[in-house]
């Protein structure tokens, strides 16, 4: 369970961007959260052998001990860096989206324009008349770089979520307008993070999208395999200053392995997407799934908008995964006011980083108009 004490004003305000009469403000704030994290069993990692020993050791079939000997609870503030945008306020609609990224980026998934083509979803959600707020996750990005192993983890991550949703709602950061409606679409670990917020508070989304996602989390292992390599050591220009706990994949084709979908992706994508990508942390690999999904209270509508070839989440078909006889989606929200499932062909993981990744951002836009957000 989470708790949270606020107050907020707006650290820095910087350069607006323009998206024809759309536009577009980035900004940091200060977010003070308490949870309760695990206290890992084991020291800092020294070096990459560590880092590899202890990957091999979460995917053994049989571990031999557990990587946690307690729980504590932690108050921190932390600077979360965003980015608000605003429609044309001709087509302007009366909701928000809030947009959480999965591990491996920052808040650029949600807006790709490393290369051109039309990967930004945070442009299709202006065209469609949403206001827009994405954040760089705890670790990511321009946010506070915290302790990795005992800070940066999903119970902390899912207070912040819960304490950005709910200043957003009363007007406490400067800059943003109040709306009549919330919603949140999630990517992957943004996806766990959103579902479990409307497991432990469903006041604050009128409606979720949960993308890069199922509730089995079997298939992960050929994933977390990869992950194994020090981010300071695998991109030390860019993360030299950063703890051994923050690690990462080798290379780009360990990208495309986990997110990209051959041959429905321009590899001019891949390639700038691997010299973007974000290390994650030791603590989210442990903790992802201590969080609650089960959302019996939570009554808006819920989208499950799933990769044809996710192969984190479904094994590389995520058919009878996410619907079907074996899957327990729709039971995790037994009172939401629809529930629908939709599976975009010729994807990835990583959906917004392919060619058909416009299909999926009408769906997902016109799912949130059919119910009236």
């Amino acid at each position: 369970m989470w708790n949270t004490y606020y107050y907020v004003t707006l650290l820095s305000l910087f350069s607006g961007v323009t998206f024809g009469s759309s536009k577009c403000i980035n900004f940091a704030v200060p977010v003070t959260v308490s949870a309760e994290t695990l206290t890992l069993a084991f020291p800092p990692f020294q070096n990459g052998y560590q880092a590899e020993a202890f990957i091999e050791a979460v995917v053994k079939r049989d571990p031999s001990s557990s990587p946690v000997s307690g729980t504590k609870n932690v108050t921190e503030t932390f600077s979360i860096s965003a980015q608000y945008c605003v429609p044309d306020t001709q087509k302007k609609s009366k909701t928000i989206q809030i947009l959480t990224h999965g591990l491996g980026f920052d808040k650029s998934y949600w807006d790709f324009t490393l290369v051109a083509g039309n990967y930004s979803y945070v442009q299709a959600a202006l065209k469609a008349g949403y206001s827009t707020f994405a954040y760089d996750r705890l670790g990511t990005g321009a946010s506070t770089k915290a302790d990795p192993y005992d800070i940066v983890q999903a119970p902390v991550e899912l207070a912040i979520l819960a304490e950005l949703t709910q200043m957003l709602r009363s007007g406490q950061i400067a800059g943003c307008e109040t709306h009549e409606k919330y919603v949140h679409v999630g990517h992957s670990f943004g996806s766990v993070l959103t579902n479990s917020l409307v497991a432990v508070a469903p006041q604050l989304s009128d409606g979720i999208i949960l993308t890069g996602y199922s509730n089995n989390f079997s298939f992960q292992d050929p994933f977390v395999s990869t992950t194994g390599h020090l981010a300071s050591e695998n991109q030390p220009a860019r993360f030299s200053g950063l703890s051994s706990g923050y690690i990462t994949w080798a290379d780009k084709y360990y990208n495309q392995f986990s997110f990209l979908y051959y041959p429905y992706f321009d590899p001019a994508v891949l390639e700038a997407a691997e010299g973007a990508k974000w290390p994650f942390t030791v603590g989210e690999l442990i903790t992802t799934g201590i969080v609650d999904f089960l959302a019996p209270q939570y009554k808006g509508p819920v989208l499950y908008l799933a990769s044809q070839d996710d192969y984190i989440f479904c094994g590389g078909d995520c058919a009878g995964i996410i619907d079907g006889p074996y899957s327990d989606s729709r039971a995790l929200f037994p009172a939401a006011s629809d529930f629908e499932v939709y599976i975009q062909p010729n994807v990835g993981h990583g959906l917004n980083l392919h060619y058909n990744a416009t299909g999926a951002y009408a769906v997902a836009n016109n799912f949130f108009k059919k119910n009236g957000l």
